[in-house]
């Protein structure tokens, strides 16, 4: 038992540094949560001999409403400590005419790791619209024993090693649905509230009482609610533009008439440049296609640059949006960088709300097409 208490304490303390990478997209730290569902009593657990989940002479146990909360810290998109507190009636019978009925009330309070375990497989971590989840800990419960052999024994029973799995779907941003079960090992031989006798099979040489865990099932369906509100965006951010330094207006003088100016023939060329997944820095191929871009400019003084950058669909839209004006900001910097002045480039971020093919939320999709929205297009306008 101590060896596996220390392996779990090593899993929470590891747990951060392990996914302290995980950097794909933000989310909200706290939540809270409340749950009721069905609670029975599921067994014996002999300590020494590890092969008895019942006495041989047989239990009924019947199923009685209980309810929970919690309080959950999300670390990465991959692993969350939580704080867990459930109630539970535990009834049922024995098949021995002298054990009678048994009534025991269990209040159990849990520190628990939770793993998103679709995200704990795939490369990519984000925030899910639907999740498997499980969970194990450590805790304590407070014993009631109000009907059976001995009625009136409280006692706080340490440790609790509740282990749990279920399912979470994403309503919104901040609401969770979730649908799970829990099974609880209670260093107790009183959940049932009948004694296992003291016999050399459930006893270690030199004890004084039975190395006996008691077990109980919860299964439950709950809501829980992320705090603390994602920044929002407007469907179309403009990004800053320097203001062109104001000089003194010459004297008007008559001009002569001038015959007509044809237009650059580069008004209307498009440049598209493509980013990796979640990615936006100019890589060597989209640097090679805007110098070329560059040359025109250059070429072309009177003309400006219109900036449109893309994401694919994966993801929550406000990340999107966000990821869209740091590529259309990358590709201003280089513009820059080679000689052109900002007061000639205007930008524009559109997130995932310009999908060029069928790739939107939902939507099977291969890899290659997916790659098609990541984009950036510069146009030159007068």
């Amino acid at each position: 038992m101590k060896k596996n208490i220390l392996i779990l304490v090593a899993m929470v303390i590891s747990a951060t540094n392990l996914f302290a990478q995980d950097k794909t997209e933000p989310f909200n730290k706290w939540e809270i949560g409340i749950n009721g569902g069905v609670s029975s009593f599921s067994g014996e657990y002999n300590m020494l001999k590890r092969n008895q989940f019942s006495p041989s002479y047989g239990w009924n146990s019947n199923g009685e409403f209980g309810f929970g909360a919690t309080l959950k810290k999300n670390f990465t998109h991959v692993f969350a400590i939580e704080l867990g507190y459930n109630n539970n009636t535990l009834t049922g019978s024995w098949n021995r005419t002298t054990a009678g009925e048994f009534k025991t009330l269990a209040n159990e309070y849990d520190l628990n790791t939770v793993w998103n375990m679709n995200n704990l497989l795939s490369r990519n971590k984000f925030d899910r619209k639907f999740y498997l989840y499980a969970k194990l800990g450590l805790g304590a419960t407070h014993v009631n024993n109000t009907l059976g052999n001995n009625p009136g024994v409280r006692n706080l029973e340490m440790p609790t090693i509740p282990l749990g799995a279920g399912v979470s779907v994403r309503v919104n941003d901040n609401v969770r649905l979730n649908v799970g079960t829990q099974w609880s090992w209670v260093n107790s031989d009183k959940l049932d509230n009948h004694p296992t006798y003291m016999d050399p099979g459930n006893t270690k040489p030199g004890a004084s009482v039975p190395q006996i865990y008691g077990t109980k099932l919860y299964t439950y369906a709950g809501i829980s609610i992320r705090l603390g509100k994602k920044k929002k965006h407007a469907p179309v951010v403009e990004l800053p533009r320097a203001e062109p330094k104001k000089e003194p207006k010459p004297e008007p003088k008559p001009e002569p008439k001038a015959a007509p100016i044809e237009k650059p023939a580069v008004l209307g060329n498009i440049y598209k440049v493509y980013f990796a997944f979640d990615k936006w820095k100019v890589n060597q191929k989209s640097a090679a296609d805007l110098d070329k871009l560059v040359k025109d400019l250059i070429e072309n003084p009177s003309v400006k640059v219109s900036v449109k950058s893309h994401t694919d669909s994966w993801g929550p839209a406000s990340y999107n949006m966000k990821l869209s004006e740091k590529r259309g900001k990358a590709v201003i910097d280089y513009l820059v960088s080679k000689g052109i002045s900002s007061s000639r480039v205007d930008a524009q971020a559109y997130g995932e709300t310009m999908i060029v093919n069928k790739c939107k939320d939902g939507v099977p999709c291969t890899k290659a097409e997916h790659a098609l929205n990541r984009r950036t297009e510069t146009i030159v306008i007068e």
